[in-house]
C-alpha cells in the first residue's frame, strides 16, 4: 500500500510538468515548419553590380531599373548597416520618380523606407499617406503608417489604425498574410504594458516568417533577433541568448543579433562573451552603444587602457560618424550611463526629441536630464515615458531613482521592484544598484 500511495504521489507531483511539457510540444507541432535558408546575402553585391549597369544604359523612361536597385542598396544596409547604402537608396528611388512621377508606388515605398533608416520619420510618413491616397484601402500601407506613427510617439493615432486593421483582418485571418499586422500589434503591445501578449502573438508570427523560402536570410534571422530583445524584457535570459544565437545561425555576422548578445552578456556579467559580441558587432557597425559594452567589458576584465581607447572612438564617432544623427540616442545614453560629458548628453538627447517624441525617447531625456542635475525635467519626461504602462525594466529602474531624489519612497521601491520583477538581470550595473537601494528603503 505504502508503495502504491508513493508511486500515486509521485506521479501527482510530476503530472503538472507533463501536462505543460505535452501542451508545449502540441503547440511546436502546431507551428509551420521552417524553410530551408538561402544565402542570398552572398550574392548581394553580384545582383547590385547587374541593376547599376542597367541603371547606367539611360534607357528613356526606364522606372524598373533604379527601383529595383534602391530596394537592394536597402538590403545591403540591412546586412551591412553602412549608411551610404541608405543614400544611394534615396538616389535610385528619386531616379525612379523621374522616370515614372505619378503612381510609383514601389518607388515611393522604397524612398520613405530609406527616410526611416535615416530617423527622417515624418517625412516618410508624408510619403506614405501619400502612397495611401494613390492605393486606399492597402492594409500593407495601413501598417506603414501606424508603425511611423509609434515612431513618432503618436500612439493613439497608431492605435485607431490597428483597431481598423484588426477589424478589417477578422477573426479567422491567419499565417503568412498577417506577418506585418501581427509584427505591428507585438510592438503595440510590448509599448503598451503586454509583453507575455507581445511574445506569444510574436512567436507565431515569427515562424510563419521562417516558413517562407523566398524571404532574405536577414529578415528571417531579424525575427528572431526580434524574439530575444523580448524575452529579455520578459526575464528569460536563456532564451533571448538562444534566440539571438538562431539569428547568427540564419545569418552569420548579423550585427543586431550580436549587438542583443553583448548587451545581454553583460547584464549578465558575462564579460568575456559580452566582448566578444560586442566587437563583432562593431566590426560591421561601429555604433556607440555596442562600443560602450566594449568599454564596460574592457574595464571588467582589467583591461583600462583598451576601455579609454574605446571610449574616445565614441567621442570620435559622434564627431565625424553621425552625419545624418542616426546614433543621436545612442550616443546620448552612453554619455549618462557613463557620466560623461553630461551636458553633452541632454542637449542630444533634446535634439533627440524633436525627430520622434516617442515613450524611449522621453525616457533617454528623463535619465540626461537626471545626470545633468535637471531633476524637475526628468520628472516631468518619465512620467510621459511610462504613461502608456511599458514593461521594461530600465524605464522602472530610472523612474525608481528620479522619485527616490524627490524623497518618494514608496514610489521609488515600488519602481525598483518593478524592474526587478520584470528581469533581475536587466542591467550590468543598475540591477545591482536596485536591490542595493531597496535594501534601505521600507
Amino acid at each position: 500500500m505504502w508503495v502504491i500511495a508513493a508511486i500515486a504521489l509521485g506521479a501527482i507531483a510530476v503530472w503538472p510538468s507533463y501536462i505543460r511539457n505535452s501542451a508545449n510540444a502540441a503547440h511546436a507541432a502546431s507551428l509551420p515548419s521552417a524553410a530551408p535558408v538561402v544565402a542570398d546575402y552572398a550574392m548581394r553585391d553580384r545582383t547590385i553590380a547587374f541593376w547599376e549597369g542597367a541603371v547606367r544604359e539611360h534607357h528613356r523612361g526606364d522606372m524598373l531599373s533604379p527601383e529595383k536597385l534602391s530596394g537592394l542598396y536597402l538590403q545591403r544596409y540591412r546586412e551591412r548597416g553602412d549608411i551610404d547604402d541608405v543614400t544611394r537608396a534615396i538616389g535610385a528611388a528619386r531616379g525612379s520618380l523621374r522616370a515614372q512621377p505619378y503612381g510609383n508606388i514601389p518607388a515611393e515605398v522604397d524612398l520613405a523606407s530609406a527616410l526611416v533608416a535615416l530617423h527622417r520619420f515624418k517625412q516618410a510618413l508624408a510619403i506614405t499617406r501619400y502612397v495611401e491616397r494613390l492605393a486606399p484601402g492597402d492594409s500593407a500601407m495601413a501598417v506603414r503608417e501606424a508603425s511611423l506613427d509609434l515612431e513618432l510617439g503618436r500612439y493613439d493615432a497608431g492605435r485607431a489604425l490597428i483597431v481598423k486593421l484588426e477589424r478589417q483582418a477578422g477573426s479567422t485571418a491567419q499565417g503568412t498574410s498577417m506577418i506585418p499586422l501581427d509584427t505591428l500589434l507585438t510592438r503595440y503591445d510590448e509599448l503598451t504594458g503586454h509583453v507575455a501578449r507581445a511574445r506569444e502573438r510574436f512567436e507565431r508570427t515569427a515562424a510563419n516568417e521562417n516558413s517562407l523560402y523566398d524571404e532574405s536570410a536577414q529578415q528571417r534571422a531579424w525575427f528572431f533577433f526580434r524574439a530575444g530583445e523580448l524575452a529579455f524584457e520578459a526575464g528569460d535570459n536563456d532564451g533571448a541568448l538562444a534566440d539571438e544565437h538562431q539569428a547568427l545561425a540564419v545569418f552569420p555576422g548579423y550585427s543586431e543579433a550580436n549587438r542583443l548578445l553583448a548587451r545581454f552578456s553583460c547584464a549578465l556579467h558575462r564579460w568575456q562573451e559580452c566582448l566578444s559580441a560586442a566587437q563583432a558587432s562593431a566590426a560591421v557597425v561601429p555604433y556607440p552603444e555596442v562600443l560602450g559594452y566594449e568599454v564596460d567589458a574592457q574595464r571588467a576584465l582589467g583591461d583600462p587602457a583598451a576601455a579609454a581607447q574605446t571610449d574616445d572612438l565614441i567621442v570620435t564617432i559622434e564627431r565625424i560618424g553621425n552625419v545624418q544623427r542616426v546614433s543621436d540616442r545612442l550616443l546620448a545614453i552612453y554619455y549618462s550611463e557613463h557620466h560623461e560629458r553630461v551636458d553633452d548628453a541632454y542637449a542630444i538627447a533634446t535634439r533627440e526629441l524633436a525627430v520622434r517624441d516617442d515613450i524611449f525617447t522621453e525616457d533617454t531625456l528623463a535619465w540626461s536630464a537626471a545626470m545633468d542635475g535637471r531633476w524637475d525635467e526628468a520628472r516631468r519626461r518619465i512620467g510621459r515615458a511610462l504613461a502608456y504602462g511599458t514593461e521594461n525594466a530600465l524605464l522602472h529602474y530610472h523612474s525608481g531613482i528620479i522619485a527616490l531624489h524627490f524623497g518618494d519612497r514608496a514610489r521609488a521601491a515600488r519602481e525598483l521592484r518593478a524592474a526587478l520583477a520584470l528581469n533581475p538581470s536587466f542591467h550590468p550595473i543598475y540591477a545591482d544598484d536596485a536591490r542595493a537601494q531597496l535594501a534601505q528603503l521600507p
